[in-house]
């Protein structure tokens, strides 16, 4: 008995030593007693049939239930983890960097993704992804049109694609080394969006408190990669005959760097950088730009010329409470009416 509980100590040890650290990088890494969080929910674990192993019964929920609040506030505590909000059940006080699925759930499709188990199947679109095409897609499996949109797997954003099962898809990547943000794995993609096992997933720099916070300053910071992982699913809306050949685009393009003449060297207006600073402009959090290389800090240093416009630097990823899922509210919006907000940081000559 003695050298048998002796085993079993060492056991225990070797598992409080794996879970309970302190990550290096990004706050992906769950850490604390493992209690906190795997015995939240009644029957999370249950044996598929007597003498069977444990096995998780609550795959299609867990994800949506762990990420959500009853209340506004938007980073939770579970146990001693802190957790993003990226679902409230009423209006969230401040909607972190990806925005939160509360508009889509309440306002209706256009505000956001129908993912299962928050919100209702899009009533245009129903199971396939707008501007689907299976050709682009590097997933072996594909997106299937007969199920719903989920957090995870072969139709989600989240872990690898080439796995079904939105659960297995992501198994373990919480409890994995999630630095340096490369792509390399689903737990060191960016947000683990890591597209395939093969494809590299998206990197950038996680910003600590997944934008609650967030200033020109401190942010997260985006790289181009953004554009092929939201073009897996969309590719049908980069195509040339969608986006058009000449000015004014039927859809804005992707992947441009920022000009660096005209109007566009005035970028976000209204925060002008120092004086003697020429050639730069200062950070919009209403606009955000991407990366050609991710950088070692944020920085609130926009270099029209070289930082690049990417699908976030118009819609959130989540939820908004704007139509398309927009930063902004693209009908407030006129050309030639004074202003310094959406379209006009970046097409500054559109607001004067």
């Amino acid at each position: 008995m003695k050298k048998k509980a002796t085993i079993v100590t060492v056991l225990i040890f070797l598992c409080m030593l794996l879970v309970i650290r302190f990550p290096k990088g990004g706050e992906a890494v769950v850490s604390g007693d493992c209690e906190v969080c795997h015995s939240l929910y009644p029957g999370m674990m249950e044996a598929a049939a007597p003498g069977k192993p444990l096995r998780y019964v609550l795959q299609n929920s867990m994800c949506v239930n762990c990420h959500s609040n009853a209340e506004r506030n938007t980073i939770k505590m579970l146990g001693g983890a802190r957790v993003p909000v990226v679902y409230s059940r009423v209006e969230p006080e401040r909607p972190l960097s990806g925005g939160n699925f509360y508009y889509v759930k309440v306002f209706g499709d256009r505000r956001g993704h129908n993912v299962d188990g928050i919100a209702p199947v899009d009533t245009k679109n129903m199971f396939m992804p707008p501007g689907y095409d299976r050709f682009s897609d590097p997933s072996a499996v594909g997106f299937n049109d007969k199920k719903p949109l989920a957090c995870a797997g072969s139709n989600g954003c989240h872990g690898n694609r080439n796995i079904e099962n939105p659960f297995a898809s992501i198994l373990g990547t919480h409890h994995s080394e999630d630095f340096p943000v490369d792509g390399s794995t689903t737990a060191r993609s960016y947000r683990f969006l890591k597209r395939t096992a093969e494809v590299k997933g998206v990197t950038g720099l996680e910003d600590k408190d997944w934008g609650y916070t967030a200033s020109s300053k401190e942010h997260n910071e985006y790289t181009p990669s953004i554009n092929s992982f939201c073009a897996d699913c969309h590719s049908g809306l980069y195509r040339r005959d969608e986006i058009g050949n000449a000015s004014p685009w039927f859809r804005h393009p992707t992947g441009i760097v920022l000009p660096k003449r005209g109007e566009y060297m005035k970028y976000n207006p209204d925060v002008p950088p120092p004086a003697d600073s020429s050639g730069i402009r200062i950070y919009s959090l209403d606009a955000p730009v991407a990366r050609p290389v991710v950088p070692a800090v944020s920085s609130e240093v926009v270099r029209p010329g070289t930082d690049v416009v990417m699908c976030l630097s118009c819609h959130v990823a989540h939820g908004s409470p704007n139509e398309f899922m927009l930063r902004w509210d693209y009908d407030s919006i006129v050309s030639g009416e004074e202003g310094s907000t959406g379209c006009f940081i970046c097409h500054t000559g559109k607001g004067e």
